[in-house]
């Protein structure tokens, strides 16, 4: 298990970002494929930055009246006493660096008590003999898979994916894309092979799929699935 430094957990938050060079990406890419928990760290940005990440909007001048009015009269304490003008002032910092000091200062927040979905599964598919590498999360709740190439390439066949449970026997989840990400469902009888431990694994297969279910290619990439 890799002990998670803030430099590690920084540098996964500045790769979902979009703040690293093209020889930093190049570097987080090969660490997603070989470190699990790295690689966890990654996703686990991902998931609470996306929200996040869209195209920013001011907001309506007449919200600014409401933000005063609501706010304590003892939180500003210490950087003067004209409130709005402090508010204004701080949506002029960065976005990117005000999500990055926000998360970094909680780093595991804690759930709401009223949250009762299941944890999202994560695993993070690699290989020792090629530079194939791809994230998987999946939502227990919804039976939904969400696959983000890192790269892949299958050459003149098709990416297929399976889940191998604790009885070693490969299933097949069906055909994703290599080039971008696929939102997939889960089918139902399916999903009772998604556990902790078990392993996804994509192999190179015919357009529509393998033959009786049973995977003709090598494994081009291979991870367990862990709870985040």
């Amino acid at each position: 298990m890799t002990v998670m430094t803030e430099e590690d957990f920084a540098l996964a938050g500045e790769y979902v970002l979009g703040l690293l060079d093209a020889g930093q990406n190049a570097i987080v890419i090969a660490r997603i494929a070989t470190d699990s928990d790295f690689a966890a760290e990654v996703e686990t940005w991902r998931l609470r930055l996306n929200p996040l990440l869209g195209p920013e909007h001011a907001p309506p001048e007449e919200l600014w009246s409401k933000i005063e009015k609501a706010l304590p009269a003892d939180t500003l304490q210490d950087v003067g006493t004209n409130k709005l003008t402090f508010w204004r002032a701080l949506t002029g910092i960065s976005m990117t660096s005000a999500i990055l000091m926000g998360i970094l200062l909680l780093q595991k927040p804690v759930p709401s008590p009223t949250t009762v979905a299941p944890a999202p599964m994560i695993a993070a598919l690699g290989s020792e003999n090629s530079n194939a590498a791809i994230t998987a999360r999946y939502d227990r709740a919804q039976g939904t898979m969400l696959l983000t190439p890192v790269a892949l390439d299958t050459g003149a066949l098709y990416p297929e994916l399976w889940v191998v449970p604790a009885d070693g026997k490969a299933r097949s989840l069906g055909m994703i894309k290599g080039d971008k990400p696929t939102e997939m469902i889960v089918s139902p009888d399916m999903r009772q092979f998604m556990n902790e431990g078990a392993v996804l694994a994509i192999t190179p297969e015919p357009a529509q799929g393998a033959p009786d279910g049973i995977a003709t290619g090598p494994i081009l990439a291979s991870g367990k699935i862990t709870i985040l």
